[in-house]
């Protein structure tokens, strides 16, 4: 299995940034994590915690399946992700193209409500060992 790696990047391409980035092993790893939360399989999830995650600077991110999409936000040094069961099989049928991909590509999971403050963007391949050691 693949790692993710997972870090927070203010003013990232103009917007407050959870960045992931694998190859697309890792990416498959995390689809299927959303997916129990789309099942209901699980009601919450530290992203963060997860063995194949590797989280920078200490991000620690919470995702919950929530009555209502709120999206990304930060709440004092925790970040929450929080999305229907029908928003995380969403996030899920997204990622899933990056798993087939043969070129670098991403995808953008963000939410249009009053709460959802932070982007989250899921890289396949873009960014490498080199960008993550001078900016992760």
């Amino acid at each position: 299995m693949s790692k993710v790696r997972l870090g927070f990047f203010e003013d990232f391409k103009g917007e407050d940034t959870l960045l992931f980035e694998s190859d697309a092993s890792g990416i498959a790893s995390l689809v299927a994590h959303l997916r129990k939360l789309s099942t209901g399989e699980i009601d919450a999830l530290d992203l963060s915690a997860l063995p194949f995650i590797e989280a920078h600077h200490g991000v620690e991110l919470i995702a919950r399946t929530t009555a209502r999409d709120r999206g990304a936000f930060r709440e004092g040094d925790i970040f929450l992700w929080e999305r229907t069961r029908e928003g995380w099989e969403t996030a899920a049928e997204l990622l899933e193209p990056l798993t087939n991909s043969e070129t670098p590509c991403h995808q953008y999971l963000d939410v249009e409500t009053e709460r959802d403050d932070l982007m989250i963007q899921v890289s396949m391949n873009e960014y490498g060992d080199a960008w993550w050691l001078k900016r992760g």
